[in-house]
């Protein structure tokens, strides 16, 4: 029996599906209508939004400002709504008429989702850091959600762990019933088992050069405490590109951000390197006699079986550190977990980290110097992603606050001994202040973040440095055991 829970939030459990042959091609099918409807789809919108931006109110609006220009664009048809509408007209279809969908099972609720999908790509195109909207995006899930007594299109049966997915025409009948597997010794599993269903997914993966198939169940609720309690105080975090400084009352971390992945990036280039020679003997009329590609045509690209195998094992290659990534986030903040309730978190932009540098350097022997900066460390270590479980798991379900303090308190710069901002070249890792104590450069800031004071920074946009940002007293009361507790890290490192 489904638990009664007035949370909003809920929880995703994953279960494999014991697919056979007959019916991966089944899903591949609905899979391939979804993919070809979504591009078609994203086609139509790509085009109105080419001729909407050649207008001159189009430029007026973009350089009034984002409220303007998302007025503007609303007044035109561009929000999750019209593109919804579009996404539902059959009339502008020419790939699969309704009655084909209908037929593979592919619903309303179905196309919803999928314009979902698409809305989240043009919001990050017009509102956000997104530059391009690409029309060779595979469709490799689709999901329908729950109304009143049933999920439209699907039936299950926790009884028996079976899937069945319905299809309305010519008749209403099953199109496929498959089995999943559960854990049974799984205290998680049966806990999720018992909670509402609100969506059913069914999702394709590509592993080891072929297509696993599962199905996703989103629950109702809050996801089985495994015994981890939250701890209490504040606790201050400087997550890096490549590693995160953590400061509490009792304890002080400085850690790599996930320690297993270990990327052989000679591998990957050499991977990389027989693709493109294999994209080049296999499509040669698609590039000039120089080399490049030939531009201003509609190029087609065919693939060779070795072209497909390569490219299946880069995949897997990358999937596998995703995986481990992943782990070792939640494992770091689950540990972070424990050490308070309250986390303060400096508003790093990990995308402007990214870009190379503007400045062009020269070394002592007038050679330029590299402009790369910390893009090849994000794509490995993946702050950002350790944030947003961090996040989630404070808000959601363990009951915390989670406070993002603004890049421009600068927690690194300030020195509260004299009550001065310092600013330091990002080679120096070690910072003396003016006591006369050394100190870690991102443990200070990790320090200086905790007594942040959070009634002058809420709600601001942006904050200018000042001493009254931080909570002085309260600083000196904990530096001597902040400078305890790091001359023991010093200590154990010896």
């Amino acid at each position: 029996m489904a638990r009664e829970n007035e949370n909003s939030s809920c929880f995703v459990v994953t279960f494999p599906l014991k697919t056979e042959k007959w019916q991966e091609d089944r899903i591949d099918k609905i899979l391939t209508l979804l993919t070809v409807r979504y591009r078609e789809k994203q086609k139509i919108l790509l085009d109105r939004y080419i001729h909407l931006s050649h207008s001159p109110e189009f430029k007026e609006a973009k350089n009034a400002g984002l409220k303007a220009f998302r007025d503007f664009m609303n007044e035109h048809k561009f929000t999750k709504f019209d593109i919804q509408k579009v996404f539902s007209d059959s009339s502008l279809s020419k790939s699969a008429t309704t009655d084909v969908m209908l037929t593979h099972g592919i619903n309303s609720d179905i196309m919803e989702e999928l314009s979902h999908r698409a809305w989240s790509a043009w919001e990050k195109k017009l509102y956000g850091q997104g530059k391009f909207i690409r029309l060779d995006n595979e469709v490799n899930i689709f999901k329908s959600r729950r109304h009143k007594e049933h999920i439209t299109g699907f039936e299950y049966s926790f009884t028996d762990m079976t899937l069945s997915m319905n299809a309305t025409k010519p008749k209403k009948h099953t199109m496929f019933t498959i089995p999943f597997v559960v854990n049974r010794k799984s205290e998680y599993e049966a806990y999720a088992l018992g909670c509402e269903v609100r969506n059913i997914a069914i999702v394709r993966q590509q592993i080891r050069g072929k297509n696993k198939y599962y199905v996703q169940f989103s629950f109702a609720g809050t996801p089985y405490n495994k015994g981890r309690k939250i701890g209490t105080g504040i606790v201050g975090i400087d997550p890096g590109p490549s590693k995160i400084a953590i400061v509490s009352d009792s304890e002080i971390r400085i850690t790599t951000l996930a320690p297993s992945v270990k990327r052989d990036e000679r591998a990957v280039c050499r991977m990389q390197r027989k693709l493109d020679r294999s994209r080049r003997a296999t499509n040669p009329d698609n590039y000039n006699d120089d080399g490049t590609i030939k531009r201003g045509i509609k190029l087609k690209f065919d693939k060779s079986n070795s072209y497909k195998r390569t490219q299946a094992k880069l995949a897997d290659t990358q999937r596998k550190l995703a995986a481990k990534r992943k782990i070792d986030h939640n494992i770091l903040a689950n540990e972070i977990i424990a050490m308070g309730n309250e986390f303060h978190v400096e508003n790093n932009s990990f995308k402007s980290m990214q870009a190379r540098s503007k400045e062009t350097k020269k070394n002592d022997k007038g050679k330029n110097l590299s402009k790369k900066r910390f893009g090849k460390s994000l794509a490995n270590r993946a702050p950002s992603e350790l944030l947003t479980i961090l996040k989630n798991k404070v808000c959601q379900y363990a009951d915390g606050e989670y406070v993002d303090i603004p890049s421009g308190v600068s927690c690194t710069q300030f020195d509260f001994t004299n009550g001065e901002f310092t600013k330091h070249e990002l080679k120096e890792r070690i910072i003396t202040t003016s006591d006369g104590f050394v100190h870690d450069r991102d443990a200070l800031a990790a320090f200086n973040m905790r007594f942040v004071n959070r009634q002058r920074i809420e709600g601001k946009k942006k904050v200018e440095k000042n001493k009254e940002n931080f909570d002085l007293q309260a600083m000196t009361k904990a530096y001597k055991q902040f400078c305890a507790l790091e001359e023991n890290i010093k200590n154990r490192d010896k």
